[in-house]
Parts: structure tokens; C-alpha cells; sequence
């Protein structure tokens, strides 16, 4: 069986085959004019990637687990193809692509210890955490997903005005607030300061909760011109499969991070306390400490096409304009509850 990029939606892997001389027609996906590789090139990799899973009473199909929670083919029916061809050349207990699986053990227990930590942060051990067992379970090498802030980047920050027909905030006012003055946040523990940004300036509306007349300021930031350029750690893009030697690694690391990023996206509701933050501010502390990175990215869950971005050290931005806005149309939609 030969294979083509259009079969894959794993980036790493249609760039791999994009390289092959051959070129002709896939049959997996009836691509035409496609470059095309036999699939035996890849059994070292499938070989590897099976080995993380193992057959269960009650589960998923192997074809859905590696299709839709990993997102690793273009659509179930390639993955049945592929499968069907492959799971007989590997050493594996899988033999269908429609057998029930489950991750192997070590992973299960390596994503599902966030939500242990996140109990045990909350409820009974808040300061001192055994990061010793964190190192060992790898943590300290699952945020290297980061992108290059660049000052050319255009970041926003608003605030509500609490009365009508003020002027603009002052860049100064756009910033963090004093340390004194600083509540805890989904990132930043109680009086450490943090700037939360978005990445357009729809997505602030949102994500300060702005309502019908109201007015407020929007202000604009820069990465300062001095820095070339800082890392954020992303947690809106998925790591990707396609790494040889590192897919049991991967797999790790990228259901990790969907569970962070759920509870960093997450907004507080009126009946939420505080507490609930600990976890994520951890989380973002254990970043600073172990990858050096300047803040991270996740996405809103206000606002589906919007990323915010915290940034540890406001320090690293400039604002370079406020400017007054005035929210004159709303879509909120309500929901059955069942």
C-alpha cells in the first residue's frame, strides 16, 4: 500500500512525504498527481505508536483513539485503510483497527495526575509539592510547544469604565496593577503581578465581560524593540505525533497539556472561589522555573476564535496607544440544561 500527505493531518508527517520523488495517484485517498510512499517505510513509526495503547473491555475503537483524540488522520475511513494494512505486520495484541483500546498505564497515570495535583494544591499541601515526582513523570519537558513573540506582534489589554464619559486610560493605567493591589488570577498568584492580553481586540471584550453601552479603554502592546524576541508556551497548537523515538513522549505531553488548557481557558463563575485558580498558577510557576519561557497562550473559551496570552514580566511590553471604545451590539445565547 502506497500513502500520501493528503491521508495525514499530522504536519510532521505530510512534510515527510512531501519529500518523495515518487508522484502518482493514492488510492488510500484518491488523491491524484500526489508524491506517494509505500507504508512499509513507516512501520517503525506505527510500530511505536501502537505500542501506547492497549486493548480494553469498555473503550474506543484504535481507529477513533488515533483519528479523533489525536488527530493524526484526515478521516476514520483513511485510518481503517491504513490500519487494516499495517496491524498485521506489528508486533501488537491489536489486531483490528475497530478493536477497543485504551492508553498503556504510564501514560494514563502521567495525565491523570494533574488532576490529582490540582486536588492536593487545593485541598492539603498548597506550597510545598513534590516536584521530584513531576521531573519523573517528565513534566519538566512537556512545554516546549512555544511560539516567538515578536515586537512587530500586536497584543490588547481592555478595562471597563465604571461611569460614562471618561476619557481614555493613561498607558500607565493599562498596565498591571501594583503588586499590593494584585488579586489571584487563572495565572498569577495573589500579589504577583501579571499582564493578561489577547490577541485582538474583539476577544477583550470578552474577556472583561463588557455589556450593552458599555465604554472602555483598549489599549494596544508591543513587545519592547530591545528584545528580538521572547518564547511563550503554546497551549492552543497540538504537539505532533510524527517524532520517532519520542511519540510515547508526545502522546504524554499533548494530553497534558489539552487537560491544562481546559482549566486555563475555563472562566470563573460568580459561585467560584480563589482556590480554584491554585492549580493553574502552579502550573504557570513551574513553567517560569523549568522552561525559561516569558508567559503562555491558550485559548478563550468567551470567544472561540481568540488566544489570550499572560506574560509574566509586563516589563518585556510597551503600550503604544489606549483608545476609547463603546460596546453598541451583543450575541449572547442561552442554553436548555438538562
Amino acid at each position: 500500500m502506497e500513502v500520501c500527505p493528503n491521508c495525514f493531518a499530522d504536519e510532521e508527517l505530510k512534510g515527510f512525504l512531501i519529500s518523495s520523488k515518487r508522484i502518482g495517484d493514492c488510492k488510500v485517498c484518491d488523491s491524484s498527481n500526489v508524491p506517494l510512499i509505500d507504508i512499509n517505510e513507516l512501520l517503525d513509526f506505527f510500530q511505536e505508536l501502537i505500542e501506547n495503547f492497549r486493548t480494553v473491555n469498555k473503550g474506543v475503537s484504535l481507529k477513533t483513539k488515533i483519528h479523533s483524540n489525536l488527530g493524526f488522520f484526515t478521516s476514520l475511513s483513511i485510518a481503517t485503510k491504513i490500519l487494516n494494512d499495517i496491524l498485521p505486520k506489528l508486533s501488537t495484541d491489536i489486531s483490528s483497527p475497530e478493536d477497543l483500546v485504551d492508553y498503556n498505564e504510564d501514560i494514563l497515570e502521567n495525565f491523570m495526575h494533574w488532576e490529582v495535583l490540582k486536588e492536593e494544591l487545593k485541598c492539603s499541601r498548597r506550597f510545598i509539592s513534590d516536584i521530584v515526582y513531576l521531573e519523573e513523570l517528565g513534566w519538566d519537558g512537556f512545554f516546549n510547544t512555544q511560539f516567538e513573540l515578536k515586537p512587530s506582534d500586536k497584543l490588547f489589554r481592555a478595562r471597563v469604565h465604571h461611569q460614562s464619559g471618561l476619557k481614555a486610560y493613561k498607558s500607565e493605567e493599562m498596565m498591571s496593577p501594583l503588586p499590593h493591589l494584585v488579586s489571584g488570577g487563572r495565572a498569577n498568584p495573589l500579589g504577583i503581578p501579571y499582564l493578561y492580553l489577547c490577541d485582538n481586540p474583539e476577544t477583550v471584550l470578552y474577556e472583561v465581560r463588557a455589556s450593552y453601552l458599555d465604554e472602555l479603554s483598549i489599549a494596544t502592546f508591543h513587545l519592547k524593540e530591545e528584545f528580538s524576541s521572547v518564547k511563550i508556551v503554546d497551549f492552543t497548537e497540538d504537539t505532533l505525533l510524527f517524532q520517532p523515538t519520542k511519540i510515547n513522549e508526545t502522546i504524554k505531553s499533548r494530553l497534558l497539556k489539552e487537560r491544562i488548557s481546559r482549566d486555563l481557558s475555563k472562566p470563573m463563575r460568580r459561585y467560584d472561589t480563589e482556590i480554584e485558580y491554585i492549580p493553574t498558577q502552579f502550573i504557570c510557576e513551574f513553567i517560569k522555573v523549568f522552561t525559561g519561557a516569558s508567559g503562555i497562550r491558550f485559548n478563550s473559551s468567551l470567544q472561540p476564535c481568540g488566544k489570550n496570552v499572560v506574560i509574566f514580566d509586563q516589563k518585556l511590553l510597551h503600550c503604544k496607544k489606549v483608545e476609547l471604545r463603546k460596546v453598541y451590539s451583543m450575541n449572547l445565547k442561552a442554553i436548555e440544561l438538562k
